[in-house]
């Protein structure tokens, strides 16, 4: 492993299938709902991934320095060959003479791997980097009012991945200028470009800090936002059995990355050739429906309690004006070895998250 571009690593085989493979299991064993991206895909594309190494596609993996997710280079590569399959697949010519033909020479069965990795490729459904969608909920012409759901998934610029829902009614005697534009059909819709890019760009706030921003957007009425965040991802991986390893190396500054950090240096992190690997799974919701403002994230607390007298008497008043309450959680997926970190921090933080058990293969 090596930092390749800035905030960014680089594992090859062996370490790199280990890393794909605990990622894939840890996937599997979070038990996510639709409150996060589609774990189906995202599941598609990390084994993609680690096919794409077994055959000599790719010649490593990149994976983001801070967050331990495959990085943006990582996702569109697999997505790239995904769109370029058939066409691909074409060029190459039946896979049973490339089959017959493996032993000939090494070139034959280099294209037999890549056309046995193109057929499965083309049938997957991959998880996206940046997909946008605004759906419409429920249209009143008498009245002049649209409700809409907006969905963003994406890779975040921080390396996590997350999908972001926006739930708001837009009132058109109030409009300047339309968030939303609704189609003349009156069933389909979608953000004004402007709008489109201040929920790209904010997407990394929390769901209260942004549910306070977008009710200052005119003509627009906020019900709900929330969010689904996977990561970070924090791994050991032992290579040449066991004399070094390879880890995340910039993890959050936070409780959880300080504590990483600490285990690191510690006695829990002696040269073993036991793989170790943590992975959070974070919700967070803000809207008139949540029946107790809480934090139950260890490293996340709720905005009022960030904030500074001043500050805080400021967000009490906004607060007063939109009838709305937050609620977070965490959960972790984690190997035996990391599990005592992770419910340390919890510990700490007066907290009470699930943790899963992460069992390698």
């Amino acid at each position: 492993m090596s930092i390749v571009a800035l905030h960014t690593q680089a594992l090859v085989l062996p370490e790199a299938e280990l890393y794909l493979d605990l990622l894939g299991r840890a996937l599997q064993a979070a038990r996510l709902n639709n409150a996060f991206p589609d774990r189906r895909q995202l599941q598609n594309s990390v084994d993609t991934l680690r096919d794409g190494l077994r055959h000599g596609v790719y010649g490593e993996l990149y994976v983001d320095a801070r967050a331990g997710l495959p990085n943006l280079a990582s996702f569109t590569r697999v997505r790239t060959d995904h769109e370029l399959a058939a066409a691909s697949l074409a060029r190459m010519g039946a896979r049973g003479e490339l089959e017959a033909r493996r032993d000939e020479a090494e070139v034959f069965a280099r294209m037999a791997d890549r056309h046995a990795y193109l057929e499965r490729l083309q049938r997957l459904e991959l998880a996206p980097v940046d997909q946008h969608r605004v759906l419409l909920r429920r249209h009143d012409p008498a009245s002049g009012t649209a409700a809409f759901r907006i969905e963003l998934t994406k890779l975040d610029a921080s390396g996590v991945y997350l999908r972001l829902l926006i739930e708001l009614t837009q009132v058109s005697s109030l409009w300047r200028r339309k968030v939303v534009d609704l189609e003349a059909d009156g069933e389909t819709a979608a953000a004004s470009e402007g709008f489109r890019a201040m929920v790209y760009r904010c997407a990394d706030l929390d769901a209260e800090t942004l549910f306070v921003r977008l009710h200052g957007v005119e003509g627009v009425q906020v019900e709900r936002v929330a969010r689904g965040v996977i990561g970070p991802a924090l791994y050991s991986l032992p290579v040449g059995g066991g004399v070094a390893v390879r880890r995340t190396m910039e993890a959050p500054d936070d409780a959880l990355g300080r504590a990483w950090h600490a285990w690191s240096l510690g006695a829990g992190a002696a040269e073993t050739e036991r793989p170790e690997m943590m992975v959070a799974f974070a919700t967070d919701c803000a809207a008139g429906e949540v029946r107790e403002e809480k934090s139950n994230d260890p490293v996340s607390p709720l905005l009022a309690e960030r904030l500074g007298p001043q500050e805080g008497e400021r967000y009490r008043s906004l607060r007063g004006r939109y009838p709305f309450k937050v609620f977070k959680d965490r959960k972790f997926v984690a190997t035996s070895g990391l599990k005592a970190m992770v419910q340390g921090v919890c510990a700490a933080a007066g907290t009470r998250n699930i943790v899963y058990d992460l069992r390698p293969a």
